[in-house]
């Protein structure tokens, strides 16, 4: 019976370390896409971008204006947008149920529709597991104002 009763605790032990171990995993799977696709937006990577993001993402502008994945790709295949840089800080993942929340600061350098531009955004974003792998299926961004 106590045998019995050790295994039981042993394989216990085992689940919550692996379960553990996947989050950390999974985590750090995120932050690597997130560079990904930083470096994506940089570099006018379309098929990087298509694989990372979720068929059904949608993307918020710290304007308010919301595009789908369809419409960023094209936006980015065009050459409309062109981001020359897109550096993050402060990135942290959190498991929230079933899905990966990533918060953070991002600085762009980008000229929009031949109109240069620099932000500072607040962001966050959601990854969702479809099938295996990880895909972004939502981006809300919040503009930073100056410092007085």
């Amino acid at each position: 019976m106590h045998v019995q009763s050790t295994l039981r605790l042993f394989v216990c032990l085992l689940l919550l370390l692996s379960t553990g171990q996947v989050f950390a995993d999974a985590a750090g799977d995120i932050q690597t896409l997130e560079q990904e696709r930083f470096t994506a937006y940089v570099q006018s990577d379309v098929a990087a971008l298509e694989r990372i993001f979720a068929d059904d993402l949608v993307y918020i502008h710290s304007t308010g204006v919301s595009d789908s994945k369809s419409a960023i790709l094209q936006r980015v295949a065009s050459g409309e947008v062109k981001i020359s840089r897109f550096d993050g800080e402060g990135i942290q993942v959190r498991q929230i149920g079933d899905v990966m929340v990533v918060t953070g600061l991002v600085h762009l350098d980008l000229v929009n529709k031949g109109n240069p531009a620099k932000y500072d955004l607040r962001y966050s974003a959601i990854y969702v597991n479809q099938g295996g792998q990880w895909r972004l299926a939502h981006v809300q961004n919040a503009r930073v104002l100056a410092k007085n």
